[in-house]
């Protein structure tokens, strides 16, 4: 029995791990988008990020894309990571996941008015 169950725990595992939520840049219109995507455990599930609920697109594989402008007002935590939190409201429970963000997506830009260059 418990090879069956190790049988069992290795079969779940890759497919688990192969199923993380991720973030890539897109085009949408004339602008950028951030487009997250998961998956959920139920369609029921909300998808929240900080503190805010997040229209999806899907059931159990979930999409959402949202304009740079939003997703720039969101808490990031260090190295370009933002927290998303899967609540189940049935069962009232919540998990959170870290997704790793692209580089310089959501950073600031700065106009320069002028650039002074010198060599030594």
């Amino acid at each position: 029995m418990a090879a069956g169950l190790s049988c069992a725990l290795t079969m779940i595992a890759p497919a688990q791990a192969g199923q993380q939520m991720r973030a890539r840049l897109v085009y949408c219109g004339a602008d950028s988008c951030l487009r997250l995507s998961g998956y959920r455990a139920r369609a029921t599930m909300i998808v929240r990020i900080g503190g805010r609920d997040l229209a999806v697109e899907g059931d159990r594989a979930w999409q959402a894309t949202v304009p740079l402008d939003v997703a720039r007002a969101w808490p990031i935590a260090r190295n370009y990571a933002l927290r998303v939190v899967l609540v189940d409201p049935d069962a009232g429970t919540e998990r959170a996941e870290t997704v790793m963000l692209p580089p310089g997506s959501l950073g600031s830009r700065t106009e320069i008015a002028s650039l002074t260059i010198s060599a030594r």
